[in-house]
């Protein structure tokens, strides 16, 4: 008797003896330890000490040196965190420039759908990526400073061709029409919230939050709170006096000014 036959036999019960044995094998598979509240405490934080050290030094010595040479320039305070997948995945010709104290997580993916030059992807300083950001760059998507994007999907281009059918069914589905092709700004100060994407041409002002999975689109004035699909400008945020000491008087001023002129 083969072990698949032996093991339906258990499982359907077939007579007296597997039955028994069934019995005994839901027995083992409910057997439970109990717990020692001070041990288990212990041995649980002590898991997450070792596992913490054994990633931090992969992370070092391996993932984020890995990461840092398909970049043409990365910052110093840089951190890949650890999600799963060791290292940033990037694909095709883009080039990488990340300002300084960025966070970012082993499976986020950028990739690079140059047409007729390299593709570039510009990420400020102190800003954090979620994880499953996945970024496709074909000219130029530039992200603000002291911003925390959880987008589901960031592009400057469709992917592939809309119009032409003919395109779609060479291998790998073809490149996307240059007229599809327009660059993707997002100011500082944003918040895009989980599951959001942002479409090819979007240009989003400093200091706008998007809700969990809005589909932004067009230009998005400073310091505003959106949402939906499609997306609504669903209310003004507070402009801080103080952050005028970040950004200029001038900036500051035409956040107020974008205000005056926004109907909600």
């Amino acid at each position: 008797m083969g072990y698949a036959t032996f093991r339906r036999a258990v499982k359907e019960q077939k007579n007296p003896f597997y039955k028994l044995l069934y019995k005994i094998a839901v027995r083992v598979r409910r057997i439970s330890v109990p717990v020692i509240k001070p041990f288990h405490n212990f041995l649980y934080h002590e898991w997450l000490f070792r596992r913490g050290l054994w990633h931090n030094f992969w992370r070092v010595v391996y993932y984020e040196p890995m990461f840092k040479s398909q970049c043409v320039e990365v910052g110093p305070g840089f951190r890949m965190e650890y999600a799963g997948n060791g290292s940033t995945t990037v694909g095709g010709q883009v080039d990488i420039y990340f300002g300084k104290n960025i966070r970012m997580f082993d499976n986020t993916w950028i990739q690079g759908v140059p047409i007729g030059g390299r593709s570039v992807l510009k990420v400020g300083d102190d800003t954090y990526l979620s994880p499953m950001t996945r970024i496709i760059v074909a000219e130029r998507v530039e992200i603000g400073c002291r911003c925390l994007v959880a987008a589901k999907f960031i592009a400057d281009n469709s992917g592939h061709p809309i119009s032409n059918v003919m395109g779609r069914m060479v291998p790998g589905g073809g490149l996307p029409s240059p007229g599809s092709i327009k660059p993707v700004k997002i100011g500082d100060f944003c918040l895009l919230g989980t599951q959001s994407i942002i479409y090819p041409g979007t240009v989003i002002g400093d200091g706008v939050v998007a809700q969990i999975g809005t589909h932004l689109k067009g230009n998005i004035p400073p310091f505003t709170l959106v949402g939906g699909n499609p997306m609504r400008i669903l209310g003004k945020l507070p402009i801080p006096e103080e952050i005028s000491e970040i950004v200029g008087e001038e900036r500051y001023q035409g956040y107020l000014k974008a205000h005056e002129d926004l109907e909600v």
